[in-house]
């Protein structure tokens, strides 16, 4: 058998090889945004009315959130309540498969953007949308998981902050009250939020598995014929 035609088989192998492998992109994986809970006007202080949930001082927020494939966790986005005139600099973070579950670790605040539409009593408090980056974390998909934000640092006013409720479709738990659905009003109370990352479909298409069989096929008839020869 020639050179040539063993090359041309080995491509098509490798071909469609590379075409099974399973298609990664980069995607929301969870958006737990939620209803908008809006208590705008109504004079009620956060820490009475529980809109928000305290991230600092030594309380832990826990929110659950699911994937539908099996995933790569590289960041995440939640909405936070400061003082006028602050600023969030960092978060500790956790992602486990119970409640305040995972080893903590230590996130600077990559991005700090005004909610476009903000909840609760803005007169007290400016809501923005935090973006903290988490460094690879494999989530499989169906598995319920556990986002945790706690130690939240606010250098102006003394580590001041908390995590907005959306009444998402998750269930929430504070360290101090336990899990938080229907303790504030009706709805889950839970946390605004979305986990983002890269999606990784496990199953190849059919094209590209009938590709790579068609040429591994090939690749053993020349073997075959060229040993009979």
């Amino acid at each position: 058998m020639r050179k040539s035609s063993i090359l041309a088989v080995l491509v098509l192998g490798l071909t469609g090889a590379i075409a099974s492998v399973p298609v990664v992109a980069d995607s929301t994986l969870y958006d737990d945004t939620g209803p908008i809970s809006d208590i705008s006007g109504s004079g009620l202080q956060p820490l009475g009315f529980w809109s928000a949930w305290r991230i600092s001082i030594g309380n832990l927020v826990s929110d659950s959130f699911t994937v539908v494939s099996n995933s790569t966790v590289t960041g995440a986005d939640f909405d936070v309540w400061i003082l006028p005139g602050d600023t969030l600099t960092s978060v500790q973070w956790s992602i486990g498969t119970s409640t305040y579950g995972g080893t903590p670790a230590t996130a600077t605040i990559t991005s700090l953007v005004a909610a476009s539409n903000p909840t609760g009593d803005s007169g007290a408090f400016d809501i923005y949308v935090a973006s903290i980056p988490i460094p690879d974390v494999s989530v499989s998909a169906g598995t319920t998981y556990w986002f945790t934000l706690q130690d939240a640092v606010t250098p102006i006013n003394e580590n001041v902050a908390f995590w907005d409720i959306g009444n998402g479709p998750s269930d929430a738990w504070d360290s101090n009250i336990g899990d938080v659905n229907g303790y504030s009003g009706t709805g889950t109370n839970s946390t605004t939020f979305q986990i983002l990352g890269d999606t990784t479909s496990p199953v190849p298409e059919p094209s590209s598995i009938l590709l790579l069989a068609s040429g591994l096929a090939g690749l053993a008839g020349m073997v075959r014929r060229k040993q009979r020869g």
